[in-house]
């Protein structure tokens, strides 16, 4: 019988503390808190923010990386939470699928690759900027002489890898399909750039707007970097036995295609292999009711289920057991009361 191996220790939204999603999470917050203490506007910030003046002429190359952990420090408590409280959010709420269907170390791997990304197009695209003369010189959309801070860049590689991973899933913000949704908050963000730098010209530099702070070749860097780098992990590793890479379009013709028998040394490969078909499916799904009506019909009966509490999609016991369908449904009903 296959035996459990939980993971012990202490826990940080159900991850262990030394999980490198938590490990970017308190290490954020460390930084944020050495910001709050020397007001942000110190030390830390130039010697580690993003400042491409500072790294194109004075060689602090280690910027276009450490820029990602720092993050704006306001007036109140309430504005400096505000950045780091956003892209700490952004990064659990698509980090957490990312991380359970890669694993922890190529998530690790794509989030720093997207962060160093997003530093880089930055560096290029406020070069380009001040050089042509198109953005103004010390204005707001001036980012080639002032400092970038925050995790974003890391953020939109994985929401890129997410994009990938989970193409039909929709977001509540944007109300999109996943495969969309980096590419449409970029292009939004710099439409409004756009736009307010023309009217910056318009009106005679009377004009501003919030998101000239906002740094959209960030953003662009690291979806880019974030792609390419998942698609190199699947270059390297392969793409596993995991339906996660599977485009909807083309399970048909894959399961029309007769699988080659192959030895393997674990009796439940098959049921595994089921299971986590299964289970892909459910999380592209959001809708409660159309879950029922799938794991309903797949219902054994009989079934000798385990306590509520030991079921964990996660463990390799739970995905060998042929009553999965069955502990599923009971997870989603104490989910959902309704149904």
């Amino acid at each position: 019988m296959a035996k459990r191996n939980p993971i012990t220790g202490p826990k940080l939204f159900g991850f262990s503390l030394i999980h490198p999603l938590n490990l970017i999470l308190l290490f954020n917050i460390f930084v944020w808190v050495l910001l709050m203490l020397e007001g942000g506007r110190g030390i830390i910030t130039y010697y580690f923010g993003l400042n491409p003046s500072l790294v194109v002429e004075k060689g602090m190359y280690w910027q276009v990386f450490t820029y990602g952990f720092l993050h704006v420090v306001g007036e109140d408590l309430f504005s400096s939470l505000m950045h780091i409280g956003m892209n700490m959010f952004g990064l659990y709420t698509v980090g957490f699928w990312v991380c359970r269907y890669i694993g922890a170390w190529k998530f690790l791997g794509i989030y720093l690759l997207s962060q160093l990304g997003g530093g880089i197009f930055v560096v290029l695209f406020s070069y380009i900027g001040w050089k042509s003369g198109l953005v103004p010189e010390h204005s707001i959309w001036d980012s080639y002489h002032s400092s970038t801070v925050g995790a974003s860049g890391g953020v939109f590689g994985v929401l890129a890898a997410f994009s990938i991973l989970f193409p039909e899933a929709r977001f509540a913000f944007p109300p999109v399909r996943a495969k969309y949704a980096p590419w449409l908050l970029i292009g939004i963000g710099f439409a409004f750039d756009s736009y307010s730098l023309l009217q910056f010209y318009k009106t005679g530099g009377t004009s501003q707007s919030i998101f000239g702070m906002m740094s959209n070749s960030g953003h662009l860097g690291g979806a880019v970097f974030g792609l390419v780098s998942l698609l190199g992990l699947r270059k390297i590793w392969g793409e596993g036995k995991s339906p996660l890479f599977v485009r909807r379009w083309e399970e048909k013709e894959i399961s029309e295609e007769p699988k080659p028998q192959q030895k393997t040394g674990d009796p439940f490969e098959a049921q595994i292999r089921n299971n986590r078909e299964l289970l892909s499916k459910l999380y592209g799904i959001s809708d409660a009711r159309e879950k029922e009506n799938i794991l309903a019909p797949l219902q054994s009966k009989d079934a000798n289920l385990c306590p509520p509490s030991d079921y964990n999609p996660e463990d390799m016991f739970c995905l060998r057991c042929e009553w999965l369908q069955n502990c599923e449904l009971r997870k989603l009903k104490q989910s959902h009361p309704e149904l």
